[in-house]
């Protein structure tokens, strides 16, 4: 009996986070796990009886003792962390993101924040969040948003799904500002497969300086409701947020109400107006969101005010890859991309030409690629 203890003391100190007591997450681990209690009725307890987290976990194990087997099954979930190369912080702790913790227990912050990658930090961050079946506008927008944001040092916090979700996250994972990922499941689960598939997105803003967070044990699946919970950190996590595309229904109204409850910024970009996609922003903007219309409008909320013009540029004709016609055209078409039988019609460059400097504009940065056609990743200067 005494060996479960000891692994469930050793299991816990492989993961847990710099400046976070391990004695504490070990109690919160042994009342996660019994009954798979929910991490809100903690911070109810919290609320209720005005108590530290750790006051309430004392409390509740003084009224029912955690088992021997309690013990075995913490450590196996805290094992899958670390395989999973895990850290965790509780809430209170000094690794615990500080603006996500404000105002915790009245606000809904999570009990504990698992993490892989760098751990989250106070940097500058803008919430970017959209439709899922988003549009070649909606995609182009965002990454040209999150680039421009990435490149002046914003990280862009998103929730790793397909859409604008992942036209965010894979426009700043390279840039100095990376980018954080909020899933609704657990890290050892891989969703969206699409994303979390070894060597995918997932795996490359790890690579390059990124994180990827969660609220929930390693195993939980990504139900509907937890996908919709994951929302609010993502906003948490966030000086402001910015919705991009959305129907009715969409969950990035979930995130717009959930930065008014933060009180975060909000702003919506605008869009066609007769697209569907279009239906959130242009709601949030009747209801009183900042419109955004260029990466400087999220920059002077953010109070950055540092020459960034041309980071938001395509590069200039001296260095750009493409024939001037071709740059003309895609110039003119932005953000909305070009098909290449498109281009190859309308530029009078030969379908072989235009294949190659496409390929090479692509795999130098300048252009993106996608179902759709190509565009420039970034919009575009002035016409040569």
């Amino acid at each position: 009996m005494v060996s479960h203890w000891r692994n469930l003391d050793d299991a816990a100190a492989r993961v847990v986070a710099d400046g976070t007591d391990t004695a504490l997450l070990v109690a919160l681990m042994l009342w996660l796990v019994p009954t798979k209690r929910s991490p809100a009725a903690l911070r109810q307890s919290c609320r209720d009886g005005s108590w530290t987290v750790a006051q309430a976990l004392d409390q509740a194990h003084a009224a029912l003792p955690p088992a021997a087997a309690t013990a075995a099954a913490a450590s196996q979930l805290l094992e899958t962390w670390h395989r999973c190369g895990v850290r965790v912080a509780v809430v209170g702790d000094v690794a615990y993101p500080s603006r996500m913790a404000a105002g915790w227990p009245e606000l809904p912050a999570p009990v504990f924040l698992a993490w892989r990658g760098v751990p989250p930090d106070e940097a500058p961050a803008i919430a970017m969040v959209g439709a899922r079946r988003a549009s070649a506008y909606g995609r182009g927008v965002a990454g040209w948003l999150a680039e421009a944001l990435g490149a002046a040092g914003v990280r862009i916090v998103s929730g790793g799904a397909l859409g604008i979700d992942a036209a965010a996250h894979e426009a700043a994972h390279q840039t100095p500002g990376s980018t954080t990922v909020v899933l609704g499941c657990g890290h050892a689960v891989r969703y969206p497969r699409a994303h979390a598939h070894p060597g995918g997105l997932f795996d490359q803003i790890i690579d390059h300086g990124g994180t990827i967070v969660s609220e929930f044990l390693p195993h939980e699946p990504p139900r509907a409701n937890r996908v919709r919970e994951r929302n609010r950190i993502i906003a948490a996590l966030a000086d402001a947020v910015v919705v991009i595309e959305g129907g009715a229904r969409s969950g990035s109204l979930i995130t717009a109400g959930a930065a008014g409850e933060w009180g975060r910024q909000l702003f919506a970009v605008p869009g066609d107006i007769r697209a569907p996609q279009s239906v959130a922003p242009h709601q949030l903007l009747r209801d009183g969101a900042a419109p955004c219309t260029a990466p400087d409008d999220l920059l002077e909320a953010l109070d950055i005010r540092e020459p960034h013009d041309q980071s938001s540029r395509v590069a200039n004709p001296v260095s750009t890859l493409l024939p001037d016609q071709v740059w003309k055209l895609l110039a003119d078409r932005w953000p909305y991309p070009m098909s290449l039988d498109e281009l190859a019609d309308t530029s009078g460059v030969s379908a072989a030409q235009l294949l190659a400097v496409v390929t090479r504009a692509t795999a130098a940065g300048e252009l993106a690629d996608g179902v759709d056609g190509v565009r420039f990743r970034r919009a575009p200067g002035d016409v040569p």
